[in-house]
Formats: structure tokens, C-alpha cells, sequence
């Protein structure tokens, strides 16, 4: 272990270190408690800072981690996700009487287990992080012990989870078996003599990993325990879930698809992954418009988002790859600021989150209503918004793949999704206050964090170029 190692994997430890504090103060110190938001926040921004100030060495730890311009990009999208999330958590925890040093600390302790899971080069090292951020999820999901609501999206993401991890893990053990290999690198030259081609134990390793993928990104037809766990988690804890597990579990799909060729292995790859794509899109897509809860209809919202961030993994070339990345970026940044004014819309977390409670609030609210509306428009795709460029960059990576039919249906499929979506904004401003109208709070971190992300998704609409710039760069680590 050398000093250069060390200062590879600062950022992680920054966040192992502060979260391991924040729950010892919240034993030794509480009257810090109403601090614990800001220093969660304040871990994130030192991490951030470590991970662009340390040099990217490329392979580290003989070779289980790269650390490289696409680790620093994902890297930089869960710190930026996590320290908007403890933002918005410290005025949500306030409120329900729930503001303890472990969920900062579990918070942290899952964003370094999805940096360590997006950098690793070793599949093993993958299944590491996905555990440490899988269980620190157990716990956050289940925070509200008194809520049977909270209690139940717990235990569903923890039966969920094992039975994803065991199936992730015997994909990785057919792997091992075939290629002698955990490492990625390793495996790249052995897939691409055509060795693997045709090997039943490669094909079910790789169906394996992908179905194992697919339960932490609520893809199609792994995707039931969504709309449950979205609901009932605290959410602030939603708002981390729909973002950082999934954009990870996206880069590691990415990587094994780029060092496992599965298309190679089995021809039939590229046409099942395709039929995932677009099942998630159409199952996503359509019971959303029968939710009548809000958290509901994002939750089954993400699942079709998922199903269009796949279909850059499909097309897999440099466009592909680097139309995928700008598109977390970009989910990120929407999500988070959907969930923020959900969590102010509010009044109980035992209760619905309802259409119907958001009438009339475009008057009452202006700010986090406009907030939301703008969410609401770049998750249907509509310009000039951060979602219009993430679907417009993976649909032109299908056809630039000839996978025309892949990219028409992306494009029928975000056209349905303006119904539900615009169904918010007309709640917010076209519906009258209902009789005795819900007494919403608007915390400052809250209206902080929709703004700058209403900001954010604009920006990212108009002048997308920069972001785009570094996940091409990002993308070159991986396909030439």
C-alpha cells in the first residue's frame, strides 16, 4: 500500500470517516444534531475536492480499482447527489422528529460503497460495494420504525436485495469459472479472441449479471419492488435511491458490456437488452398514468427512465456510452429536484402523496410549484431541459448503431410520458384549493436545492456542451 493508493481512494474515505463520526457525535455531542446536515455536506464538498484535485493514476490496488476520467465523473455525480440530499434531509428529519447522526452516517456510508462498485475493474470488489451500499439502504428505508409504511419498503428493498446479490453473485461465479478471471481487463482479451462465443456457462453468467443489475436498476421485469419502496422510504432516502444505486449499477453494466463483449458471446444479447429497454419504457410509462400518487408515479416513472438510459448500453459505442453518462447527469439533477418539493408537499409521511393535494398550490407556492413544473418538463423531454439532451444523445446513439426501431420507440414512448407529467403542472395551476387546504412547509433548503437544481436543468438544456465534453472524455476510458 503506497501513499499514491492511498490518495486514490481519499474521497471514500472521507465519507467512511465522516459518517463514522456523525454517529458518534450524535452519541457524545447531540446538541450538534442541528449541524449534522451542514458537515454531511461539507464531508461531500471534501470529497468533491479531493477527487479533482488527486491525479487519476488509471489502475490502482493491483488493479481492482481504475480510477480514471469516468470514475471521476461518477464520482462527482453521487457527491453532487448526495450533498443535495443532505440538504433537503436535515428540514425533513426536523420535521418528523427523526434528525439522528446515523442516517448522515448510513447516507455517506452507501455513497462510497456506489464509488467504490462504479471504479472497480474486479468483480468481486463490485459485489463489495454494492453490499455496503445495498445495506446502509436496508436501514435508511426503514428509518420511521413507528411507520408500518417505512417498516414495509424496508423489508421488501432487503428481500430484494439478497435475492439480487445471490443471483449478481453466481453470475459472477459462472464468469470465474469460464474465464479463470474476476478482473474486467482480464477478461477483455479472452471474450475478444471468441473464446467465450457459444459457451452455455457464459451466457448464463452473463444473463445472470444483467438480471442481478436489473433488480438495483427496477428494470422490467425486475422492477415490482419500485413503486413499494418508493412510497414508504423517508424521501430524502427516494430521492438518493432513484439516483446514486442506479446510475452506479449503470457503470458497472457498462463496464462488463465493454470487457465481457456479451455480444460476442451470444448474438442474442443486443436484442434482449433492447426488449428490457423497451418493456421498462412501456410498463414504466403506462401505469404511471394510473398512479394517483406522486411518489407512485415516479417510482414507476424511473423504471421507463432506466429503460431509456439502457438503450446507450445497447448501442455501446463512444456516443452510446457518453449519451448514458450525460443522461444521469441530467436524471440526476431532475429527480432530486422532483423529490425535494415532495418531501415540502408534505404534511404526513404515513399518508398518499396525491395528485390532488397539489391543487391549486402553483398560487400558494409559487417557488417549489415552479420548481416542480420544471422537473416534471425535462422528465417528459420537453426543450430547452437537461432530459431533452439525455434522450435526444441516447436516441442518436441507436440510430448511429442502426438501431432506428430502439430510438422510435424511445421517442412514442417519452410522448406518452407527457401526459403524466403535464398532468402535475395542471394540478399545480389549473385546479382550484381544495376546501381546507394542506398545510405544506417551505424550508429554506428545500427552496435552495429546487433552485439550484431548476437552474441546473436549464443550463444543462442550453448549454450542454461542458457536460458533454466530460462525459466524452469519460467515455474514451472505456471505447475508442
Amino acid at each position: 500500500m503506497s501513499a499514491t493508493e492511498l490518495a486514490t481512494i481519499l474521497p471514500e474515505l472521507v465519507l467512511v470517516l465522516a459518517g463514522c463520526l456523525l454517529v458518534l457525535a450524535d452519541a457524545f455531542i447531540p446538541s450538534l444534531r442541528p449541524r449534522f446536515g451542514v458537515l454531511a455536506g461539507l464531508a461531500c464538498v471534501a470529497a468533491l475536492v479531493a477527487r479533482w484535485t488527486e491525479p487519476l493514476p488509471g489502475a490502482v490496488w493491483s488493479g481492482a480499482l481504475v480510477v480514471d476520467a469516468l470514475a471521476r465523473f461518477v464520482d462527482t455525480y453521487i457527491l453532487v447527489a448526495v450533498l443535495l440530499v443532505s440538504i433537503i434531509a436535515d428540514a425533513y428529519l426536523e420535521r418528523t422528529r427523526a434528525r439522528y447522526g446515523e442516517f448522515y452516517g448510513l447516507l455517506l456510508w452507501a455513497a462510497s460503497g456506489a464509488m467504490v462498485m462504479a471504479k472497480a475493474d474486479h468483480l468481486l470488489v463490485v459485489f463489495v460495494g454494492l453490499e455496503l451500499l445495498s445495506i446502509s439502504l436496508y436501514v435508511l428505508n426503514a428509518f420511521h420504525r413507528e411507520s408500518g409504511l417505512s417498516l414495509e419498503a424496508g423489508w421488501k428493498y432487503l428481500v430484494v436485495g439478497a435475492v439480487a446479490a445471490a443471483v449478481l453473485l453466481y453470475g459472477i461465479s459462472l464468469l470465474y469459472g469460464v474465464t479463470g478471471s474476476f478482473s474486467l481487463r482480464a477478461v477483455a482479451p479472452i471474450a475478444a479472441s471468441g473464446a467465450l462465443t457459444g459457451n452455455p456457462l457464459a451466457i448464463a453468467g452473463v444473463a445472470l449479471v444483467l438480471a442481478g443489475l436489473g433488480f438495483k436498476l427496477a428494470l422490467a421485469p425486475f422492477h415490482a419492488w419500485a413503486p413499494d419502496v418508493y412510497q414508504g422510504s423517508p424521501t430524502p432516502v427516494t430521492a438518493f435511491l432513484s439516483v446514486v444505486p442506479k446510475g452506479a449499477a449503470l457503470v458497472v453494466l457498462a463496464r462488463i458490456a465493454v470487457a465481457v463483449a456479451p455480444q460476442a458471446v451470444t448474438p442474442k444479447w443486443t436484442s434482449l437488452l433492447a426488449a428490457v429497454a423497451v418493456l421498462s419504457m412501456v410498463i414504466g410509462n403506462l401505469v404511471a398514468i394510473a398512479q394517483r400518487d406522486l411518489k407512485r408515479m415516479l417510482a414507476y416513472s424511473g423504471i421507463a427512465h432506466m429503460g431509456y438510459a439502457v438503450v446507450g448500453i445497447v448501442a455501446l459505442g463512444f456516443d452510446g456510452i457518453s449519451g448514458m453518462l450525460v443522461y444521469l447527469a441530467a436524471y440526476t439533477v431532475m429527480n432530486i429536484a422532483a423529490f425535494a418539493v415532495v418531501s415540502a408537499f408534505s404534511e404526513n409521511e404515513d399518508e398518499p402523496h396525491l395528485l390532488t393535494d397539489l391543487a391549486g398550490q402553483g398560487w400558494e407556492r409559487p417557488l417549489l410549484s415552479f420548481v416542480l413544473a420544471v422537473a416534471m418538463f425535462s422528465l417528459a423531454g420537453i426543450p430547452p431541459t437537461a432530459g431533452f439532451v439525455g434522450k435526444f444523445l441516447v436516441f442518436r446513439a441507436a440510430v448511429n448503431a442502426h438501431l432506428v426501431w430502439l430510438a422510435l420507440a424511445g421517442v412514442l414512448n417519452s410522448l406518452v410520458s407527457v401526459f403524466y407529467y403535464v398532468r402535475v403542472v395542471f394540478y399545480l395551476y389549473m385546479k382550484p384549493l381544495p376546501k381546507r387546504a394542506p398545510r405544506f412547509a417551505e424550508p429554506w433548503s428545500v427552496r435552495l436545492v429546487g433552485i439550484a437544481c431548476a437552474v441546473a436543468i436549464v443550463i444543462l438544456g442550453v448549454i450542454p456542451a461542458w457536460v458533454l465534453e466530460a462525459a466524452e472524455a469519460a467515455a474514451r476510458t472505456l471505447v475508442r
